[in-house]
């Protein structure tokens, strides 16, 4: 495949921003909630999503160029409940997996599967519930109006 770095550049972001907001929320299920189902869902979605896509990490690496990334300096919320940063990691997921499957269409990237990318989308709409409702649930220890904190150990 002979695929421009502008658009090798825009797939290596996406891919990030989904192994980041994948690997939150599975910190989330796994030391927020002790839920290893949930926790096993992330991890292979996580795996399946980031690799065997067909490019080489050289490639996408070369490709990066953070440096003059236009979007770098976009200022983000910082203060919020961890409900909040559940949520804002899931949309940040579904969002770059819908970047992935619309541009899996060009004609660019005829061997990849767009409906990979809009199952695990779709995937991750009832997982983001599964996590809320795990946060706000007396079972797990964490009532709805308690938030879990996280401390800075370093």
């Amino acid at each position: 495949m002979d695929i421009p770095a502008k658009l090798l550049r825009i797939i290596d972001a996406n891919l990030n921003r989904t192994g980041e907001g994948l690997r939150f929320l599975e910190e989330i299920a796994r030391l927020g909630l002790d839920d290893a189902d949930l926790t096993r869902k992330l991890k292979n979605l996580r795996h399946e999503l980031l690799t065997g896509g067909g490019f080489s990490d050289r490639d996408l690496v070369a490709a990066r160029d953070a440096g003059s990334d236009v979007g770098a300096e976009i200022e983000e919320e910082t203060a919020r409940e961890l409900s909040g940063a559940v949520v804002a990691n899931a949309r940040r997921v579904q969002q770059s997996l819908r970047v992935l499957e619309e541009l899996s269409k060009l004609p660019e990237l005829s061997g990849w599967d767009a409906t990979k990318f809009k199952r695990a989308r779709f995937a991750l709409y009832t997982i983001e519930k599964e996590i809320l409702s795990g946060l706000t649930s007396p079972h797990h220890g964490h009532p709805a109006k308690k938030s879990l904190k996280i401390k800075s150990t370093g």
